[in-house]
C-alpha cells in the first residue's frame, strides 16, 4: 500500500504562562524577507498553522532569556513557555511532541 505523502495543516499553540512578556521570533520564514515576530503578555496565547513535517525554528524571548527551539510536527500541539525555559540540558533533551529545544541564553 503506498504511504501518503500529502501534507496537510497542524496549529502550534504557544501560551505565555509566566508574568513577564514574551516574544516569539520566527528565525526561519521559507523564503520570506524579515523575520516576524508577536509579542504575548502573561496568560495569552498565539496559534501558528505549520505545515505538517516542516521544519520552523523560533527564538522565544524573554526578559531573562531566549531560548531557540525547532518545531517539526504532524499533528497540533499547545506549549506552555515556562515549559521551554525549564530544560537544564538541553542538548540532551529530545522532541517533546515535535518541539525541541536548541539553545537556552541566559541575560546577565
Amino acid at each position: 500500500m503506498p504511504i501518503s505523502t500529502q501534507s496537510y495543516d497542524v496549529l502550534l499553540d504557544f501560551t505565555n504562562d509566566l508574568h513577564d512578556c514574551v516574544s516569539i521570533q520566527i528565525l526561519r520564514d521559507h523564503g520570506r524577507v524579515g523575520a516576524a515576530s508577536v509579542v504575548l503578555n502573561p496568560s495569552e496565547t498565539v496559534t501558528l498553522v505549520l505545515e505538517s513535517g516542516s521544519v520552523y525554528q523560533y527564538a522565544i524571548i524573554s526578559p531573562r532569556k531566549v531560548a531557540k527551539i525547532t518545531a517539526r510536527t504532524w499533528r497540533d500541539i499547545n506549549c506552555n513557555v515556562s515549559h521551554l525555559f525549564s530544560r537544564s540540558d538541553v542538548s540532551q533533551t529530545p522532541s517533546q511532541d515535535g518541539v525541541s529545544v536548541d539553545r537556552i541564553r541566559h541575560f546577565a
